[in-house]
């Protein structure tokens, strides 16, 4: 179901396509609508499997990762990121390795972390018309085969999507993968859509295979009937068929984003339906009102928005809502019955921002056996770039450790350092003889270390004091 998915797709609320990978543009798009209207930060255009829980709202050029133990929430810095970005500010490249770090994880982690550090190395192309266009993942891990993933986008000249590749490359070989998806249209002389022929990646086939023909019917240049058949082992039998439309917007040129406001459907099994949509000034949803005419059956869904949040409720008894964080990205969403929530929010998601930067976000799960939330992942965001040289050499640079620390701390590579000084927020500094090692009697707080190489270069750490 090609254009009908994609349509679908745009009257859907966000709880609908959270888990969609191959409507990933369709998901930016509708996401950036509802949060440049409601003040949030734009969302980049991204795959929705690539650091989906990264926020990098500001920027940042260094993101510092740590896990936490389940039960003894013991943390641990797991993974450093290292982000490029063009002159539009879009993700070029962005570096995640846990090299160097591995040996200061907590022995509390040793029977259930890999112990072969990884170099995780994805880049990114766009096309003139601000689209992503290329995406490779290319992952690096001692004692096992590299291995790389290659994902390409491309749309024909009235902006539809014709082709989502996704391929594993070995030893210079592409091999289609799952969730390949192609569109083949066809166009009358009006450049109206009027069929649709889309492959689908079959494991079976190992290939792709036709698996939908989508048709488009008009009356007076206007659409009036979608028609939905499912191909399978060559057999073509109905699956939805939509008439008697009409619109909330519509766009000869795109008509990917159809709004419908009525329609009548019916299925394969003559089952029929009556559905009527309303929308907001935004185009956002806020009702559907649907008559199973078979079996009486009856849906009534509403949408109500507010700055941070998405209610949804059905039926007037159940209703899901999604709290956002200023950021744009979801902190937690809940479901209720009756006005009674039904469970605690599963997860928990808290990022703090500092003049439009994000310092640090935090990732919480509910454990409904102690009931409370326990920590799982934090992010802390670093925006000196003279603490990343020059073409995120990894290798490289000093690893200072323990880090939190009580007071001493420990240097790698120290026969390259020549002067090592620490500062406070307050501008106060302390200097120490270079060594393997030096111990700060500092209070308990955030500190700079400034660690001058003999190479003339400067490196800069940031240092916590328990």
């Amino acid at each position: 179901m090609a254009l009908l998915s994609l349509y679908s797709l745009t009257n859907m609320t966000y709880t609908m396509v959270r888990n969609s990978i191959k409507f990933t543009t369709i998901l930016v798009v509708l996401i950036f609508i509802f949060l440049s209207k409601s003040g949030y930060s734009q969302v980049s255009d991204l795959p929705f499997y690539y650091e989906k829980n990264l926020p990098l709202t500001g920027h940042p050029p260094k993101v510092e990762e740590y896990y936490y133990e389940y039960h003894s929430q013991t943390k641990a810095h797991y993974y450093n990121h290292f982000i490029e970005y063009d002159l539009q500010g879009r993700v070029k490249k962005h570096i995640k390795t846990n090299e160097g770090l591995l040996d200061d994880v907590p022995l509390i982690f040793q029977s259930i972390i890999d112990p072969r550090p990884v170099t995780i190395t994805c880049s990114f192309e766009y096309d003139d018309n601000n689209r992503l266009v290329y995406f490779v993942r290319n992952q690096q891990q001692v004692e096992v085969d590299d291995w790389r993933q290659d994902e390409e986008w491309i749309y024909d000249t009235y902006g539809a999507i014709m082709e989502h590749n996704f391929w594993d490359v070995s030893e210079g070989q592409k091999v289609i993968k799952n969730p390949s998806v192609r569109w083949k249209y066809q166009r009358n002389d009006k450049g109206q859509v009027v069929r649709v022929e889309k492959q689908s990646y079959s494991f079976s086939a190992a290939g792709l295979v036709l698996s939908e023909i989508t048709e488009f019917g008009y009356k007076q240049d206007v659409l009036d009937t979608i028609s939905v058949y499912r191909v399978l082992n060559g057999n073509v039998n109905l699956k939805e068929r939509r008439f008697q439309l009409s619109f909330q917007r519509y766009n000869d040129l795109l008509p990917d984003s159809i709004l419908l406001s009525s329609f009548v459907s019916i299925v394969s099994s003559s089952d029929t339906t009556l559905q009527t949509i309303t929308y907001d000034e935004q185009n956002r949803k806020l009702s559907s009102y649907t008559v199973g005419t078979s079996d009486d059956t009856i849906s009534h869904i509403d949408w109500v928005y507010d700055e941070f949040s998405v209610k949804q409720t059905s039926n007037n008894i159940d209703r899901l809502e999604i709290y956002y964080d200023e950021t744009g990205y979801e902190k937690y969403r809940e479901d209720f019955q009756n006005n009674q929530s039904l469970a605690v929010p599963a997860d928990l998601n808290t990022r703090v921002l500092n003049n439009g930067k994000m310092i640090s976000a935090l990732r919480e799960i509910w454990d409904p056996v102690t009931y409370f939330y326990r920590k799982d992942t934090e992010y802390l965001y670093y925006y000196d770039i003279t603490s990343i040289k020059a073409g995120y050499s990894v290798r490289n640079k000093i690893s200072v450790y323990p880090n939190p620390g009580s007071g001493t701390f420990y240097l790698d590579r120290s026969n390259d350092v020549v002067e090592l000084n620490l500062y406070a927020t307050d501008g106060k500094v302390w200097k120490f003889s270079p060594g393997a090692s030096f111990t700060s009697e500092c209070s308990a707080g955030i500190y700079l270390l400034v660690i001058k190489m003999k190479d003339g270069s400067v490196e800069k750490t940031r240092i916590v004091i328990e």
